[in-house]
């Protein structure tokens, strides 16, 4: 298109121009002059701007009316349509690992006296068969249940039996208590959600349809020999996610 514009100025440098001049003496005789007009043939650029060579109160006119020249400034799509997150489920980072150790991660409970008491997890474990019942929240039906069917299979092969959940030692007491487990099954406040961090099993369970429970953990057996540990089942009722895992250390 710029060549077809250079190619029409070019054509027309030059324009003939007639002028009649008239006379008070001759008014009969009229003499035509010529004059030519220089046009530079200077391209014409693509990106010419009308508005640098317009008038002041045209080009104001012309700037209310499309804006300045140039494309509109861009606009983050994302700040100006953001849509609201929503959080999901967190899933843990890496499962209980087989044939390691239990971490050294301290718990707390309540003892007859109603007195607080803190205990290491491998003190629990030491020369002994153990197993750990982790669960998501006390008096819950499936936790309940699940507490119950870990009871009865583990019960002969164990010399310990812990139940652990990130509540508080009262609701933990309160919990043992209602299940009538006695002296049988040790239960263990994990308050700050430590061991299951430490276990890779924590659970955020803030959004959806837990009623914002805030970190939980996940539905868990664990067994484990001088503080190794042998096998992890995990509730599947619970997750699909999490599939179950066995070891035949022991």
């Amino acid at each position: 298109m710029a060549a077809s514009v250079n190619n029409i100025a070019a054509t027309f440098a030059t324009i003939q121009i007639s002028s009649s001049s008239s006379s008070s003496s001759s008014a009969s005789s009229n003499n035509q002059t010529n004059f030519a007009l220089s046009i530079s043939p200077k391209p014409i650029s693509t990106s010419w701007n009308p508005h640098t060579t317009l008038p002041r109160s045209q080009k104001s006119s012309l700037l209310n009316l499309y804006g300045p020249p140039g494309p509109p400034p861009l606009q983050s799509i994302s700040a100006v349509h953001r849509r609201p997150q929503i959080s999901k489920p967190r899933r843990p980072i890496s499962l209980i690992p087989i044939g390691e150790k239990l971490p050294n991660v301290t718990v707390s409970y309540l003892n007859r006296n109603d007195t607080v008491q803190t205990v290491a997890i491998p003190s629990l474990c030491k020369g002994k068969r153990f197993v750990l019942v982790g669960l998501s929240a006390a008096f819950s039906p499936s936790c309940t249940r699940f507490v119950k069917r870990v009871e009865s299979a583990k019960s002969k092969w164990a010399d310990s039996i812990a139940c652990v959940a990130v509540n508080d030692v009262f609701v933990m007491r309160a919990w043992g208590e209602h299940l009538a487990v006695g002296e049988k099954v040790m239960m263990l406040s994990d308050g700050r959600g430590e061991l299951s961090r430490a276990l890779g099993v924590s659970l955020d369970a803030n959004g959806g349809d837990c009623l914002g429970l805030g970190e939980r953990s996940r539905r868990f057996c664990l067994s484990a020999f001088n503080g190794v540990i042998t096998s992890v089942d995990f509730d599947e009722e619970e997750d699909d996610f999490i599939s179950r895992k066995k070891s035949t250390v022991i």
